[in-house]
């Protein structure tokens, strides 16, 4: 608790010292711009910017000079203002919502209604237009600052922590003790890493020398977690643990560039072969794959790991032009969700100016703020906001007719903003937000009248935001959901395709690491969207596609550094390919040959792998049964 007092606090601290500091320099017509940066400052923080940074840039400055125009012109002419309002805040839906990533529509939406709502001078524009460009220039300082060695200094630092962890499971596993907490650690930490990996690719495909391995370590982990989740009942089990977690102190030895321990892996190769079991082996195989990887990262300085291969020729399906024509259609939530943004925030900004409403801009607020996605979402938005909304209505009056003088009510201000950074609940920061703007209002005002234009304003926002959520392009989460766990199930049916392919074509490795890397984008949004519609199955499902997902990745790990026989390598991937063009029914078929096949395979890592394409399909089988039922969560 301490620790997050203290840390919210100095975040507090500087977003007050930066946006004063912003308002000095730029005037305080341009105060509001200074806390859209900051909100854009703290989202763009999980995403990696630097793998291209010019390019980046330049879209950065491009964006925020276009609202900066368009707000301009919109303000000149209210009818001009309805197709200009229009596009941007269509561009703000379309291209900063994701299917699968962090939206950033919020920092660029509140950017541009913020311009809208305060407009200056033609002769004020320049300085406009510089705040905005500062923006774009601050935003890529902080990434260079922050990002630039990301998958370095925080991907070492997950590593180390999932060692922890996976070692702390050991110790549940022998003292016969809950891990749920330490499962849902790992997990996370896991998907944490491959996002950083993710987010640092250089096009949208391309990843680093760097990227490529630590995203195979993780997979070597992540193979382990499930490995132990699955832990034998041996009768040596004391000595396969103290074993196991030896080898994970080594590793993270290892990972901090330190010596390993004389005789690593011996140990548990001794007990592998005193006791023949595969459990075992595949402990063994999987630190081994772990050690050459590990070595690959010490053996290259970093300007070599940040190398990126570009030689390969970008498939059309990662390609992000083609993304953004594929979605350009009814069934896709951002087209839906943008078209309702730009129809609403154009018509609402067009009757504001029209009618000459002083308090306009919270209208437009409120509109974007319930406006969401998903319909679902926005139901949630609404009560919320209206909740918070006369809770925070009720506060200001009382405390703004008590303390009547500016000092005081600048500081009540102030503290509200402060409080503001522990709000979780979206009523609670409602609550919050009321005061601090009706403060701001009411400073120069009556803050009686300011209470009640606040309340009628937002409840106007909201009617507006039911309306338009009904019947103007809506987009159910259960929709959205069933697609995501449809794209899941296609990715996984990719992977393997793209490692068939990987056998006699070397050149699509970038294709399969993406794919894999995907699939915790994927899994992400499902729990996500699980909070407002239930998943039927859904962690059982997850979990099995999770484990398909690294098994397919481990395959292609092991025919990519040679670790199997080529021609058992052939034959299994030959048997994929029929399973892939066969139906789900006539899989028990290849599943019993491949069964019989592995009776014959002599080399014990070739059996392994063998062992882990029968489960693979065995899964697959199983996944593919899978009714997904979707209905509302009961609250």
């Amino acid at each position: 608790m301490k620790k997050l007092i203290i840390s919210k606090t100095l975040s507090f601290l500087w977003i007050f010292l930066f946006v004063t500091g912003f308002k000095g320099v730029f005037g305080a017509e341009n105060t509001l711009i200074g806390v859209a940066i900051v909100i854009a400052l703290l989202m763009y923080l999980e995403i990696d910017l630097t793998a291209n940074p010019w390019r980046n840039f330049f879209l950065l400055l491009g964006i925020n000079l276009l609202q900066g125009i368009f707000g301009h012109l919109s303000a000149m002419n209210l009818w001009v203002g309805i197709p200009l309002n229009f596009i941007s805040m269509f561009i703000v839906g379309y291209f900063f919502t994701f299917n699968l990533k962090k939206h950033l529509y919020i920092a660029y939406g509140f950017q541009y209604l913020f311009v809208l709502a305060n407009p200056v001078s033609t002769s004020d524009l320049p300085l406009r237009l510089l705040a905005l460009s500062s923006g774009a220039v601050i935003v890529m300082i902080i990434q260079i600052i922050i990002n630039k060695d990301k998958i370095l200094m925080a991907g070492n630092k997950l590593l180390l922590n999932i060692c922890d962890k996976l070692i702390e499971k050991l110790e549940s596993i022998q003292n016969n003790s809950d891990c749920s907490e330490c499962n849902r650690s790992i997990e996370t930490a896991i998907k944490e890493l491959r996002k950083i990996i993710f987010y640092r690719r250089y096009k949208g495909y391309y990843l680093s020398y760097e990227g490529r391995l630590k995203l195979k370590i993780s997979a070597c982990l992540e193979k382990m977690y499930m490995l132990l989740s699955r832990f034998e009942d041996l009768e040596n089990k004391a000595e396969v643990i103290t074993a196991f977690k030896m080898e994970l102190e080594n590793t993270k030895q290892f990972i901090e560039k330190k010596s390993m321990s004389a005789g690593s892996l011996d140990t548990l190769r001794a007990l592998g072969a005193k006791t023949n079991s595969v459990f075992i082996n595949e402990i063994v195989n999987s630190f081994e794959l772990l050690y050459d990887l590990l070595q690959e990262v010490h053996a290259s300085d970093q300007k070599e790991l940040n190398k990126i291969d570009k030689s390969v020729y970008i498939p059309t399906m990662f390609k992000n032009s083609y993304n953004h024509i594929n979605n350009f259609n009814r069934n896709s939530v951002r087209f839906t969700y943008a078209m309702r943004l730009g129809i609403l925030i154009s018509i609402a900004a067009f009757i504001s100016d029209f009618y000459g409403l002083e308090q306009g801009r919270w209208i437009l607020y409120t509109i974007f703020s319930v406006t969401q996605p998903y319909s679902e979402q926005a139901k949630y938005r609404f009560s919320e906001r209206i909740q918070g909304t006369l809770i925070g209505a009720i506060i200001f009056a009382i405390l703004f007719n008590i303390f009547t003088d500016i000092t005081s009510r600048s500081l009540l201000i102030m503290l509200f903003g402060y409080l503001n950074s522990f709000t979780v609940r979206y009523r609670n920061t409602m609550i919050t937000v009321t005061v601090c703007a009706s403060g701001a209002v009411a400073l120069m005002n009556d803050p009686n009248i300011v209470t009640l234009e606040r309340v009628l304003y937002v409840i106007v926002g909201v009617i507006i935001g039911m309306i338009a959520n009904r019947f103007i392009f809506p987009h159910s989460i259960q929709k959205g959901t069933s697609t995501l766990v449809q794209n899941y199930k296609d990715t996984s049916k990719r992977l393997i395709e793209e490692v068939h392919k990987f056998f006699d074509n070397k050149n699509n490795s970038h294709s399969i690491n993406s794919l894999f890397a995907i699939t915790s984008f994927i899994e992400d949004r499902i729990l996500l969207n699980n909070g407002t519609m239930e998943l039927k199955h859904s962690l059982q499902y997850l979990e099995q596609q999770r484990k398909l997902n690294n098994r397919i990745y481990e395959l292609f790990l092991r025919i990519q550094r040679n670790k199997m026989d080529y021609t058992t390598a052939k034959l299994i991937l030959e048997d994929i390919d029929q399973i892939m063009k066969s139906s789900v029914k006539e899989w028990d078929k290849v599943i019993k040959q491949l069964k019989k096949g592995s009776k014959n395979v002599i080399r014990i890592d070739d059996h392994i792998v063998l062992k882990d394409v029968i489960e693979i399909f065995e899964e697959f089988k199983s996944i593919s049964q899978y009714q997904v039922e979707l209905e509302p969560r009961k609250t």
